[in-house]
């Protein structure tokens, strides 16, 4: 990130707003004030999540912020926001995939084309696109999935429909096996997926801090 940086925000209604860097501090990033269609101010709330994207040499990057405050900077309405400790290069739909052990509810599509009961088990990892959860039983590709998540920041109950794009058998050390099965989700809202991705950053930015290693950049 340098001064005079071309950047643009998301909000919650998934409006991308423009702004530009003013200044550059130790734990802080000064920008130009945003504005909507008719030239309104955009000001959020103390402490309100930010989503930022940065366009440049053909590559897209994304980082997420904190909103402090508002102010003046040579005669330019600006934001204060907490300088990010991240920025992430992504292309398309790819995003970070994090390990993360939550319990799930699966119901997985049966041969009539219904949906068997749901059984609860554990998530293996998530990201904006897609998961991996344990299953005792391998989940054949192409079958669909139900899938309920319960108490994700800034979005309490997730429950979205997958197509399972991979199913992999491990080994236990008991002479037993589970298998790893990979779940494209579908249809999910934009701005679900930016609150999911928003906490999925937040997971990334505990690891790092812990100097855990990810599981990279992925597209499930």
């Amino acid at each position: 990130l340098e001064i005079g940086q071309r950047l643009s925000f998301y909000m919650d209604n998934d409006q991308a707003y423009s702004s530009r860097i003013e200044d550059i501090q130790s734990s802080e990033l000064i920008v130009a004030m945003p504005m909507d269609s008719k030239r309104v101010p955009i000001i959020p709330p103390d402490g309100a999540h930010l989503y930022g994207a940065v366009l440049m040499k053909q590559s897209q990057f994304r980082f997420f912020s904190v909103f402090k405050k508002k102010g003046m900077l040579n005669n330019v309405p600006c934001w204060w926001i907490t300088k990010p400790d991240v920025v992430q290069r992504y292309q398309n739909r790819q995003f970070v995939r994090v390990r993360v052990s939550l319990p799930i509810s699966v119901q997985v599509m049966n041969d009539d084309g219904g949906f068997d009961a749901a059984k609860m088990t554990n998530l293996i990892d998530l990201s904006g696109s897609g998961l991996a959860f344990v299953s005792d039983v391998p989940v054949q590709y192409g079958r669909q999935v139900i899938m309920e998540l319960h108490n994700l920041p800034d979005i309490g109950t997730l429950k979205v429909m997958g197509s399972v794009r991979r199913c992999t058998e491990v080994e236990l050390p008991q002479n037993g096996k589970i298998y790893q099965v990979g779940v494209r989700m579908l249809d999910l809202a934009r701005p679900v997926r930016n609150r999911l991705v928003r906490f999925i950053f937040e997971l990334q930015r505990k690891e790092l801090a812990k100097g855990l290693s990810l599981t990279g950049v992925q597209d499930i």
